[in-house]
């Protein structure tokens, strides 16, 4: 059997010599981006930057607003629909566990095109042509902060902060149990660097909207327990999250892990009519990362998600049955 260390390695140089043969690149990632996933798209272009490179950022959703301090976001644009006159030879897929996660966007990658699929989700279906995954890592851009290294590119304050608020993210602000010794090194490094941790986290979890403040009330207002108070949740409709674009709910099931006795939670949101966006977290034995596959999802072992249809009682009753099954 191959020596792992090797081969993440080999995936590694293999990465940087495509990198540095092709001229031509789509950048891509799941739809409903988050903190990891964008500072990963900007990361991994600050690469192709600097190499001079052609590349395109293309998404099947819109930036949260929260990430508009990044420096490059602007060069990510939401997909319209319209095929690309000449599709880039080269994809790169990032913090994505397979390819339809990322939506819309898969009609473009030619059958011929060569994928470079870098991730850290346990789930992930290796379906690049190079697939470097590391799922003992906090975040996905802790792996292209690796190639970034590797490659001697000098490490910007632009891309110190795009490193610190991925590692920030996926986190969820050094909470979660991903918080590696390495994760922050990392990130203590990135602040030598020029990032500013007070600014990026006053940006990111210091300005709601009022609507999304609204819609955090309402979404607490429907909390419920269940099986002796070991799973809570909560839940928004789609007539309160259509009446305003700037509603991010985001962050809102975290709400949940400050309540005692408190296992799992899960936050339902309807993005359509009948249509509903899970996710899940829990707190020691439970791993949401299995309970969201049984619904076509996926993620972590404390903090995943899926997508089901349905109105919400029926919905919650799904995710319940599921639940009983994995708890203590």
């Amino acid at each position: 059997m191959e020596n792992m260390e090797y081969s993440d390695q080999r995936k590694l140089l293999q990465i940087q010599e495509l990198i540095l043969r092709e001229n031509d690149f789509l950048i891509t990632s799941h739809v409903h981006p988050d903190g990891d996933s964008l500072a990963s798209i900007l990361a991994f272009a600050s690469i192709l930057k600097h190499h001079g490179k052609r590349y395109i950022i293309l998404l099947d959703d819109d930036v949260p607003r929260k990430f508009d301090f990044l420096a490059g976001v602007d060069e990510i644009t939401r997909f319209d629909g319209t095929q690309l006159p000449s599709p880039p030879n080269v994809s790169i897929f990032l913090d994505s566990s397979n390819i339809e996660r990322t939506g819309e966007i898969q009609s473009l990658v030619k059958k011929e095109a060569t994928i470079i699929d870098i991730d850290h989700h346990p789930s992930n279906e290796r379906f690049g042509t190079f697939n470097l995954i590391r799922d003992n890592e906090s975040s996905t851009v802790e792996i292209v902060y690796d190639l970034i290294s590797s490659m001697q590119i000098p490490i910007t304050p632009h891309i110190a902060s795009y490193v610190y608020t991925g590692i920030l993210c996926d986190t969820g602000r050094f909470l979660f149990p991903n918080t590696t010794a390495r994760s922050l090194a990392i990130c203590a490094e990135m602040v030598k660097k020029g990032a500013s941790p007070d600014h990026i986290a006053k940006k990111l979890y210091l300005r709601m909207s009022h609507e999304t403040v609204l819609a955090l009330a309402s979404a607490l207002s429907t909390l419920e327990f269940h099986f002796n108070g070991v799973v809570s949740c909560i839940y928004l409709s789609n007539g309160l999250i259509s009446k305003g674009e700037e509603i991010d709910t985001e962050g809102f099931v975290d709400y949940l892990l400050a309540i005692d006795e408190t296992e799992v939670e899960f936050l339902m949101v309807e993005k359509e009519p009948n249509l509903f966006r899970v996710s899940f977290r829990s707190k020691s034995y439970v791993d949401v990362n299995e309970v969201a596959k049984k619904f076509g999802g996926g993620g972590h072992m404390r903090a995943s998600g899926c997508t089901l249809k349905g109105s919400v009682d029926p919905v919650k009753n799904q995710i319940l049955g599921v639940l009983k099954d994995h708890l203590r």
